[in-house]
């Protein structure tokens, strides 16, 4: 096994660059992952393990990453980076539903609140409803070992009723998987939305910060309300508890490191762990972006690294850890540098 900085570093560069080129002919032993809401929305995906970590990555059928998959022997394979191995020891990670060990799934397909980063329209907008997103995740239990449920939704009509989906949807699965951890990553924007997920069984909450300040926010996110976010996630603390509210920060937006730091502190004085993300910049949100930005530098490994780094020390401070989490995006650790898993 690799050196733990060493391979730490290795991790937030695959996250960096963001895809991978599998050659025709290669074998990729369990069906690809298909996201449906967010920067890779409609793309192809695989998550790769080494030396402890995961990583998920876009699969580029055409291969022109310089980063590409090489089967070594019968069921391994190791990442070349131009050519040369960069990380050997390598497997990939079967997903049961978008994320391994979990049934991670997406009721809205598409979204009228049209944040610039989001590509969830680009996935089509063939509607999951309930009936048919429990039906996906039963059959998930059936392919392998679920560790938790995770529900979440574009809003394609009203809030409200992206929230009562939720709800319909998380209290079937609770009478179906009791004994299984049930998350929920909706849009909320009144106090009675998250009691009525809390009732019908939610265990842990995700609020999307999104941006690190609320100027940026209200460029990228220009339909919903920074202030009332932050009203939320306070809410989401008192019904759900200290610990089990996370929340995205984008990291890219032209903020700087001061500015995720301020972020991240304010979230965890109300208890909730933030979730750094590297924006993914791409053909379909980059103009978009820059339009509302400016031109924008990409998020390097060393900037990742080093903002996992302050994450961590934060949520030291505060009593707070990722690893308490069961469902959603902490256990899974395959897009982001993730304190307590690899840090």
């Amino acid at each position: 096994m690799e050196d733990n900085t060493l391979s730490l570093r290795k991790k937030a560069e695959l996250i960096c660059s963001g895809r991978i080129s599998v050659p025709p002919g290669t074998k990729i032993p369990f069906p690809t992952s298909r996201s449906s809401a967010g920067p890779g929305a409609g793309g192809e995906s695989i998550v790769i393990a080494f030396s402890g970590r995961r990583v998920k990555m876009e699969v580029d059928r055409n291969c022109a990453s310089d980063l590409e998959l090489r089967q070594v022997g019968k069921g391994g394979y190791e990442v070349l980076r131009d050519g040369e191995v960069f990380v050997t020891d390598v497997r990939i990670v079967p997903t049961l539903c978008h994320a391994p060990d979990q049934a991670f799934v997406c009721l809205g397909r598409s979204c009228r609140l049209g944040c610039l980063y989001c590509n969830i329209d680009s996935a089509g907008k063939q509607e999951l409803t309930v009936q048919k997103a429990f039906d996906l995740i039963v059959a998930s239990s059936k392919h392998g070992k679920i560790g938790g449920i995770a529900v979440t939704s574009g809003v394609t009509s009203t809030v409200e009723q992206q929230v009562e989906d939720v709800a319909a949807l998380i209290a079937r699965v609770k009478r179906a998987f009791p004994m299984l951890k049930v998350g929920a990553e909706p849009l909320i924007t009144s106090r009675d939305q998250l009691v009525k997920l809390s009732k019908a069984g939610a265990d842990e909450i995700k609020v999307n910060l999104e941006a690190a300040r609320g100027d940026i926010f209200r460029m990228v996110c220009p339909n919903r309300d920074y202030d009332l976010t932050i009203e939320s996630i306070g809410w989401a603390s008192e019904i759900f508890g200290r610990g089990a509210v996370t929340s995205n920060i984008i990291v890219g937006f032209g903020e700087d490191d001061s500015d995720v730091e301020n972020a991240v502190s304010m979230l965890a004085g109300m208890g909730s762990v933030a979730n750094i993300r590297r924006l993914r910049l791409d053909d379909a949100n980059r103009p978009r972006l820059e339009k509302a930005l400016g031109p924008l530098t990409p998020v390097d490994e060393e900037r990742l690294v080093a903002l996992g780094r302050r994450h961590a020390e934060t949520l030291r401070k505060n009593g707070l850890s990722p690893r308490k989490f069961e469902t959603m995006c902490f256990p899974c650790a395959s897009c982001d540098i993730v304190p307590d898993v690899d840090l």
